[in-house]
């Protein structure tokens, strides 16, 4: 039986062969006592009329994470047969796993869910945040509200932060194809924020937006119909995540928005905590050396940082 994701990039590929964007949320069950990462990291071909954000929006990846995992790769002709990695393993952030999660350091949404089965699941999507000066908060909030074909009121800090560059905007912006929020909201009980869609999908996994949470136009859809009213939101930023599977420590860094790198002993201090987290289940130690490469190349890519099984 073909596996969850040996399905998942099959149909990507199908989907990308026949010119069709999948446009694919990625969803696992897990078990929330015994798995701390999910995903599996996939490789992709580019075609001829292929640029690297084609590829991205195909496959659930925003702007930042695709350009760090392929450095080298072309961002507008990646040239046909051009091998592209797709960061689709992920540490899931710390704290409960419950509702929505927002880590703005990775520029990812986490909706921890039940599914069809009954069992606990995980559905992740890239999001665009706050730009600097507008940055989305970090806190607790809880969704309130949906809306579908929303008009958007643009708070006087936001009118002036236009203004500041030229642009006048009116007091609303009626729903249509010029709407920044797109057609689908969902409002928090934060004076100001959403979460909601985008007339600007290229926006999605950089720091572009006045404060808001934005998806992708396919995933808010989604998204705004499956999450009930009352859900909790976390939002967090946490550049640094470790966390265990199948026996081993993964450990996952995120450069900061100037590509700075965060603080060895932060990085430290994340791995250590997941160490005593898992330390009952683990039957190896914490390889600091691969920490160490780990930091070093900080591109977000989870990689393994515990030392092999002892027999």
């Amino acid at each position: 039986m073909n596996s969850p994701n040996s399905l998942l990039a099959f149909t990507a590929a199908l989907l990308l062969s026949i010119g069709v964007p999948a446009a694919q949320a990625t969803t696992w069950p897990f078990d929330p006592a015994a798995m701390e990462v999910v995903g599996e990291t996939q490789y992709e071909h580019a075609r001829r009329s292929d640029t690297l954000m084609d590829i991205a929006r195909w496959l659930s990846m925003g702007y930042r994470e695709i350009r760090r995992a392929n450095p080298d790769v072309d961002l507008w002709i990646p040239g046909e047969g051009t091998r592209v990695l797709i960061p689709s393993k992920f540490v899931l952030p710390e704290g409960p796993r419950e509702g929505l999660v927002v880590n703005r350091a990775e520029k990812r949404l986490y909706y921890f869910h039940t599914n069809d089965s009954g069992q606990p699941a995980v559905t992740t999507y890239p999001i665009g945040i706050g730009k600097a000066g507008r940055e989305t908060p970090v806190g607790n909030a809880t969704v309130i509200q949906r809306l579908e074909n929303p008009a958007w009121y643009p708070t006087e800090g936001v009118r002036a932060d236009y203004r500041s560059r030229g642009v006048e905007l009116p007091r609303v912006i009626p729903p249509g194809p010029d709407n920044p929020l797109g057609r689908y909201a969902l409002i928090l009980d934060l004076d100001g924020y959403l979460i909601h869609g985008t007339h600007r999908p290229d926006g999605v996994g950089m720091r572009v937006s006045q404060g808001c949470v934005r998806l992708y136009p396919e995933h808010i859809e989604r998204l705004v119909f499956d999450v009930p009213i009352g859900t909790p939101v976390a939002m967090v930023d946490q550049p640094v995540k470790a966390g265990f599977r199948d026996g081993q420590l993964f450990l996952e860094i995120h450069p900061g928005h100037d590509d700075s790198v965060p603080d060895m002993a932060e990085v430290r201090a994340v791995v250590e905590r997941a160490w005593q987290r898992n330390r009952e289940r683990l039957d190896s130690a914490v390889d600091w050396e691969l920490v160490e490469d780990a930091w070093h190349n900080a591109d977000g890519v989870p990689r393994v940082i515990s030392t092999p099984s002892r027999s």
